[in-house]
């Protein structure tokens, strides 16, 4: 007992000189070193056996002030730039002590550790930390009316703000709403002004009168902190949303906390914004030389850790408005004032990352360069802020953030877009196509397909993050279990409730999965690697069909298609194809036959059209020339059925094999190398849930198995009652792919879409359905898959749920279906991209089995004497066209389409 009040004793002592110093704006790198090493050392006596005996030293006690000082050395004292690794490790360290934290002081440093992640710009990682600690019990000191002891107030005001700054404004006002109802019950005239005699008056009087008065005036300065940072957010969301008068009023009522804690210049930054959204820049010009002396000058005042934080944070927006007023106010050296305040932003975004205000910089310097007449500088700042854009978000957090980021984002987006068209800059219409189909963020983790665990690069706070997903991935597994319990006991109303209660863990397991940490700082998509992957495409692997290989990108815009042609030499075209009515009537009659199931699926032949009616008629004649063309649509150019497509009344793949990517970043990281032998793995489900027989899979199955003979199959085919959802999940989770060898699956079902319900597509089991939200949580050593079922290829286009749930928390009563923007990959062959294929066999509408089975068996043919899937799938395609190339023969398998660019 001794050797533990002599330690208490001594780590009180350093824990009084630690936040003394910090309070002070001291460094305090040598003493919270001290601080922490000493209360470890501390929880270590306490742990012994007869060490916790009762006395006024707890466990609870040191780790609170344990994570206390973590969060504060990171949240107010930056002394130093720490690298992202440095920033985890740290916070891994404070993870140590979580295990001996009471709920109350774990959610205060999960809310710690959000308000720094939210200042540093990564606002996704923030809004993770929100949810978990939301999902925390509840401890038993937990006061009413949204004031709990939490040093960043209210979780609401962290979850609204992260939501708002992901461009979830709505969200976000409806979070605060009930929030804000309750902050006025405790203060119906209002936030206190702590700094206003006359305001502080009532909280007097509660001081005075004693009891629990002190309590109660305690609770209301509290309250008063939590309302005054609601209206910050409220204001912001409300701009967002529509309603600047609102936006601004809500700022300058905010004015009084800004001004009484320090940092009016906070709200005067907030205030200049929304005059320049309404074209007031003399006003705007007021309101930031009123700013100036934090943002231009080095006064000592300014030297405390809070004016000097907001400075760094800051510091960029300021330099971006003083930019744009000067570019708007077009005064004498207009321009030389705005590229100078560019030139300043640069060095604040440089000493602290932000990659939203470095967009906005760029965006600045662009415009300015344009309005000037400098062609290639405007050039250069655009595609510098294409790639700012590019790092904002990397994390596929549900498709409503992802939809509504690049919402907010395309007008800035189609303004490099219309700026490259006008100039004819390919490269920069590479960039920003690529960004527009939203980078297809399924398709890039698929690359990963080691877990992060195990890297080089893993995150060394995964211990924490472990346990929380395998509880995760646990309660998902189970949830699956009980939604068929649900189904075979005829409650469809139960098993749809915990189909969204699913869907909402699946995304938040997505979103905090520690993988992405691996491809944070990936490199931004490079046209030249591109190229260089084209050039060495016909030496890099053996079989692929003889010629050049050359990469299709194409975007629809109002005034028709914009294609970009990429080819090995390292040369880049872009062109816009204006479509002729007759194109626009058969893509329209193309999409109402595929929604009333017609039988008119082979769009080219049916409607005579060929690919240089879509594209520029040199860019067609160049792909017929090649020997592979690897094609990234968009929107509706999805569902046509690319095998099949014509030029010169001449089916393209009987020359040249085509491979659908998600994007051309895509390209080069879903190249698998098929080099190694094939050992295939067949699933036939002839035996539906209804009872339905499906002979001809059964057969097509063992006859497929007999000519690939052991050596070639990795297993015994399953078909019948052992084809179930069950085996298939086994098949999924086998791990990543083995050396030397090329595995592939073939399952051959029914597929089921679901053209509103994003993760609810999938492929029939002879038990019941296993959806894309499974496939998407599955890593797989299979490299190719064979989908031989209906619509796995077609994507959603809305969400009807409004893409609530999870991060995005609760949905309304009545939710409002979301239209999925950009080209976010949500369709079945996608999640099995993820889930580790590099190339997917599989059809965006239905088709005839006879005909998919027989192009499946030719494929795995070819695939069997050397060729490389694209090649098998090309050779295949020509075997069925060479018996019967009528349009009425080809709908029968038109969509079939090879996924992936090897």
């Amino acid at each position: 007992m001794v050797e533990l009040h002599d330690l208490a004793t001594r780590f009180f002592e350093l824990r009084a000189q630690y936040w003394q110093a910090a309070d002070a704006g001291e460094p305090t790198g040598r003493l919270f070193p001290e601080v922490t090493a000493l209360g470890r050392r501390l929880l270590a006596v306490l742990d012994r056996p007869g060490g916790g005996a009762p006395g006024p030293v707890r466990t609870s006690d040191i780790a609170g002030i344990l994570l206390d000082a973590y969060g504060r050395e990171l949240t107010t004292h930056q002394g130093r730039v720490r690298t992202y690794r440095q920033v985890k490790e740290h916070w891994a360290e404070a993870e140590q002590v979580t295990p001996h934290a009471t709920p109350d002081q774990l959610r205060n440093f999960l809310a710690g550790r959000a308000q720094y992640e939210l200042q540093e710009g990564r606002v996704s990682e923030a809004l993770a930390l929100v949810d978990q600690a939301t999902h925390l019990p509840e401890g038993s000191s937990r006061p009413p009316h949204g004031t709990p002891p939490a040093p960043y107030g209210d979780l609401r005001v962290l979850r609204a703000e992260a939501l708002y700054r992901l461009y979830d404004a709505e969200t976000a006002l409806e979070v605060l709403a009930p929030l804000e109802r309750e902050l006025a019950a405790v203060l119906p005239d209002g936030p206190i002004d702590a700094s206003d005699p006359v305001a502080m008056r009532p909280l007097a009087a509660h001081l005075a009168r004693g009891g629990t008065g002190p309590a109660t005036a305690a609770r209301m300065l509290q309250a008063s902190t939590v309302y005054f940072r609601l209206l910050d957010v409220k204001a912001g969301a409300l701009r967002d949303t529509g309603r600047p008068e609102a936006a601004e009023q809500a700022y300058l009522t905010g004015m009084p906390l800004y001004t009484a804690s320090g940092l009016p210049e906070a709200g005067l930054l907030q205030l200049a914004r929304c005059a320049l959204d309404r074209g007031a820049v003399a006003e705007a010009r007021r309101r930031l030389d009123l700013a100036a002396p934090l943002f231009e000058g080095a006064h000592a005042e300014d030297r405390s850790s809070t004016r000097a934080h907001l400075r760094a944070v800051r510091g960029a927006a300021y330099c971006r408005m003083r930019a744009e007023a000067a570019r708007l106010s077009k005064a004498d050296g207009w321009w030389e004032q705005a590229l100078h305040w560019c030139d300043r932003g640069a060095r604040c975004t440089a000493g602290h990352p932000d990659d939203s205000l470095a967009a906005g910089l760029h965006a600045e310097r662009a415009r300015t360069h344009h309005d000037r007449g400098d062609r290639a500088g405007a050039a250069r700042a655009y595609h510098e802020m294409a790639l700012a854009l590019d790092r904002v978000l990397r994390v596929p957090l549900g498709h409503r953030f992802d939809t509504l980021h690049l919402r907010f984002r395309r007008p800035l987006l189609e303004e490099a877009l219309a700026f490259a068209g006008e100039t004819g800059d390919a490269r920069l219409g590479a960039v920003v196509t690529d960004l527009l189909k939203a980078r297809a963020f399924a398709a890039r983790l698929s690359l990963a397909r080691s877990d992060a665990r195990s890297g080089s690069d893993a995150s060394s706070d995964t211990t924490g993050q472990d346990t929380r997903t395998g509880a995760d991935h646990t309660a998902f597994a189970e949830l699956g279990e009980r939604i068929a319990d649900a189904e075979r006991h005829g409650s469809p109303t139960e098993a749809d409730r915990m189909r969204v209660e699913r869907a909402e863990l699946l995304t938040r397991i997505r979103a905090t999965d520690p993988r992405w940490h691996l491809i944070r700082d990936d490199p931004p998509f490079d046209p030249d690697r591109l190229t260089r992957f084209l050039a060495a495409y016909g030496t890099a692997a053996p079989g692929s069909n003889p010629g050049r290989c050359v990469a299709l990108s194409l975007y629809e815009r109002p005034d028709g298609i914009l294609a970009l042609l990429a080819r090995p030499d390292g040369r880049l075209d872009t062109g816009v194809r204006r479509l002729e009515e007759s194109t626009l009537d058969a893509l329209e009659a193309h999409r109402r036959e595929l929604h009333d199931n017609g039988a008119r699926l082979d769009f080219w032949g049916h409607h005579g059209i060929g690919l240089a009616d879509l594209i520029p008629p040199a860019f067609a004649d160049e792909i017929a020339d090649s020997g592979t063309c690897l094609l990234s649509p968009h929107g509706r150019l999805h569902t046509l059925p690319w095998t099949v497509v014509r030029h010169h009344d001449r089916h393209v793949i009987r020359g040249t094999a085509v491979g659908i990517v998600p994007s051309l970043a895509c390209v080069p990281l879903l190249d698998h190398r098929p080099d190694g032998p094939v050992r295939a793995t067949l699933l036939g489900v002839d035996q539906q849930p209804d009872g339905e027989l499906l002979p001809e899979v059964s057969r097509a199955v063992h006859r497929l198995s007999r000519f690939l003979g052991e050596h070639r199959l990795r297993q015994e085919p399953v078909t019948g009652r052992h084809a179930t959802v069950a085996t298939l999940r086994g098949l999924l989770n086998s791990g990543p792919p083995v050396r030397g060898r090329t595995d592939v699956l073939q399952i051959v079902t029914h597929g089921l879409p679901a053209p509103d319900a994003p993760f609810g597509a999938g492929v029939q089991m002879a038990d019941d359905l296993l959806e894309t939200g499974e496939v998407l949580m599955s890593r797989m050593c299979f490299q190719e898959v064979l989908l031989i079922a209906c619509s796995t290829g077609l994507r959603a286009t809305a969400d009807r749920s409004g893409g609530h749930g999870a991060l995005a928390g609760a949905a309304p009563r009545t939710p409002h279906p979301l239209e999925l923007a950009g080209d976010v990959a949500t369709a079945l062959v996608h999640a099995f991209h993820e889930a580790g294929a590099g190339f997917v066999l599989a059809s965006p509408f239905p088709m005839w089995s006879r005909a998919a089975i027989h192009h499946c068996s030719r494929w795995i043919y070819h695939r069997c004497q050397g060729h490389a899937p694209l090649e098998a799938a090309r050779r295949a395609a020509v075997a069925l066209l060479d018996t019967d190339d009528s349009p009425e023969q080809t709908a029968k398998w038109a969509g079939l389409t090879a996924y992936g660019a090897r």
